[in-house]
């Protein structure tokens, strides 16, 4: 089974796909300036990973900051995921950062615009 691994960086996330566990997780902090490249070569990536029968099944969402263009992206990312993988067989685990107004709002945007169930993770630890 594939894997795809990018460690983070001061401002990128670390991103980790395996296709065995149908799981996409995105973690870290995301306020590059360059979010276009960044996201677009990551859509790329999940969507090879969702050819044929392996479809992702869940996406772990654990950003500790986020700035207004990676939230949009995210946005675009779960948009287009939502027209390309045609059941509703997806969960989205949202895990908020507490007291971020950003965080939240961008896991509403997505409950909101997709058919994937959200899940909203609550936590105050250390979870990265």
């Amino acid at each position: 089974m594939k894997t795809f691994s990018l460690e983070a960086g001061g401002c990128t996330p670390n991103v980790f796909i395996d296709e065995s566990k149908s799981l996409v997780e995105i973690s870290g902090n995301s306020t590059l300036r360059d979010t276009n490249w960044f996201y677009s070569n990551l859509l790329k990536w999940i969507i090879a990973f969702n050819t044929g029968s392996s479809k992702t099944r869940v996406f772990n969402i654990k950003l500790k900051r986020i700035n207004d263009s990676s939230s949009k992206w995210i946005g675009v990312i779960f948009s287009k995921l939502n027209t390309v993988l045609h059941d509703n067989n997806r969960e989205i685990n949202w895990y908020l950062v507490e007291n971020s107004r950003r965080s939240l709002a961008t896991g509403q945007m997505l409950k909101d615009k997709t058919n994937f169930s959200v899940n909203f993770v609550s936590q105050t630890q250390n979870y990265y």
